[in-house]
């Protein structure tokens, strides 16, 4: 049996059960064909110091002499690896500590594989560059790419990680254009792209025969995620259109204070339900609920919960981030609407209103279209033609 390990920073966990869902489902197709995976998965721990002390280590290592089990826990058929980081070391300090606290996980549990899968080049696909003796495959997925690629010790590491990874992909073309605008043109023919794996297999299809009245969100409650102007938009519809309309948002995070005090102000908190986090598996009755899907975020690398919905017969509405127009810019007419990232809460609304006028949306067409470029066996078998072509 070929053997694969997997390091990420980002794995469905108690607290977060929708962070690296897409890494867990790459993990699971390719077990799925009979390969065996080993995930290692990063988990940071912020020191308040200029370096991690001394004390914290040395705690760390009487714990894992006493009991391997209890530094480094198992969970969702991956290892956790706890990494101190100091604040203020930027994404480079991130590669040091991850190298660190991978070197210290194997040297107690070593990992017998035959080839290596790092998800983001910088800081986990840096910091395997001196660790890893095995063939390297590097996916890149981080929204927050272009604030890693503008520090300097990052980027040189991130332009050696492109060199040496025997293959180097992305989930869109925009991500692989910000690495070649930051280190340079030669790296356009080292940089491949490879979606993530959008699993319709529990997702129906349903008839809509109204659009508008019902939204629905699914993802974190955080600002870089889009939902103040979510909120917004939503108000703005409530206002223009349909008074009865109703927000459902399926996530958690630090902007829900800020959520129900603005629709506490409209006096619209009893229009929106914060359902808070939910496993995926546990999405179908709000995708079914929902008449359309409203997703704002500035700055996506994929979207996988937008492709979700356009899978359960959903019309999108989204800003233009990168991750939209890459994923299913190409089947607009028949999805929804992309909107400039610069549209306003009016614009937002006029734009959900009209999707139930005078738009030939084909929902048929569109689930289609996800099915084949997204699905389980496409993405599974590409990845493991990747990991046995690297071994050669």
């Amino acid at each position: 049996m070929s053997r694969v390990g997997v390091v990420t920073p980002w794995y469905p966990s108690e607290g977060s059960v929708y962070l690296g869902s897409f890494v867990e489902q790459q993990v699971e197709a390719v077990r799925s064909l009979g390969w065996h995976v080993d995930v290692e998965v990063l988990q940071l721990f912020p020191s308040p110091d200029r370096s991690v002390p001394d004390e914290v280590i040395d705690a760390m290592e009487r714990l894992a002499d006493r009991d391997d089990g209890a530094l480094y826990r198992r969970y969702r058929g991956a290892m956790w690896i706890p990494a101190p980081v100091p604040v203020g070391g930027g994404a480079f300090g991130r590669v040091e500590a991850f190298a660190a606290a991978l070197e210290r996980k194997r040297r107690r549990l070593p990992v017998d594989v035959d080839v290596v899968h790092a998800h983001l080049g910088v800081p986990v696909g840096a910091a395997l560059l001196g660790l890893n003796s095995h063939p390297l495959v590097v996916t890149e997925h981080q929204s927050t790419l272009a604030s890693v690629l503008a520090e300097r010790p990052a980027r040189g590491a991130y332009g050696e990680v492109v060199r040496r990874a025997s293959r180097f992909f992305v989930v869109s073309e925009h991500l692989a254009t910000l690495i070649v605008d930051a280190v340079g043109s030669w790296a356009a023919d080292r940089i491949e792209v490879m979606p993530n794996i959008v699993d319709l297999s529990d997702i129906e299809r349903r008839e809509r025969a109204s659009v508008g009245r019902r939204w629905l969100y699914v993802g974190a409650l955080i600002r870089t995620k889009g939902v103040r102007a979510l909120v917004e938009a939503f108000l703005s519809y409530r206002k223009r259109y349909d008074a009865e309309a109703t927000l459902t948002l399926v996530g958690a995070g630090a902007e829900r204070p800020w959520i129900e005090h603005t629709l506490g102000e409209a006096d619209a908190l009893d229009a929106v339900d914060l359902v808070g986090s939910v496993p995926r598996a546990q999405l179908g009755p709000y995708l079914e609920r929902a008449d359309v899907y409203v997703h704002l975020s500035p700055a996506e690398t994929f979207g996988i919960a937008s492709l979700e919905a356009i899978g359960a017969g959903l019309p999108v509405v989204s800003f233009a981030n990168g991750g939209a127009e890459a994923a299913w810019g190409s089947i607009e007419a028949q999805a929804g609407r992309i909107l400039d990232s610069g549209a306003d809460p009016g614009e937002v609304a006029d734009a959900v209103a009209g999707l139930g006028s005078g738009r030939e949306l084909d929902p048929v067409a569109a689930r289609a279209f996800v099915e084949q470029h997204y699905s389980v066996a496409a993405v599974g078998q590409r990845l493991i033609d990747v990991y046995t072509e690297a071994q050669r």
